[in-house]
């Protein structure tokens, strides 16, 4: 189990993206889930991030998607101020509380947006975890 923070801006300026750190994640089968989310872009279901963020937290298990879904989701992101978004082998993983505890002891993935200034970045799979760290600091 690791975790790394990283800076949401590179030493070279730019911003880190959503979209940037799940380039480094292979193809894969694992449920996928929006915790919380605060951004700017265009929000499924034409939602406002308003809207969006409501539909979040009525869920249960928060927004659970598939990988493409998640990548489309990345995609028309244009900006992450905060977000939770993590992806578990078997849906019964997803334990919210454990999660926003940052516990992601059951996850194969969890990246975490924390007031536009850092990633916080988990990954059960080192050399998943050291692509997120390579995308997050030199891209």
């Amino acid at each position: 189990m690791s975790m790394l923070e990283v800076p949401m801006y590179r030493e070279n300026g730019t911003r880190v993206q959503l979209v940037d750190l799940l380039a480094k994640v292979p193809a894969n089968d694992w449920a996928w889930s929006i915790i919380e989310f605060d951004g700017v872009g265009q929000m499924p279901a034409n939602d406002s991030v308003l809207e969006f963020q409501k539909r979040v937290r009525q869920q249960p298990l928060g927004l659970v998607l598939t990988w493409s879904e998640i990548l489309r989701f990345a995609e028309a992101v244009e900006y992450t101020i905060d977000c939770l978004i993590v992806a578990v082998s078997r849906i019964e993983r997803l334990e919210v509380n454990k999660l926003l505890a940052d516990d992601f002891q059951e996850c194969e993935i969890a990246i975490r947006a924390i007031d536009s200034t850092e990633w916080i970045l988990f990954a059960s799979n080192r050399t998943i975890l050291d692509g997120l760290e390579g995308a997050a600091r030199y891209s």
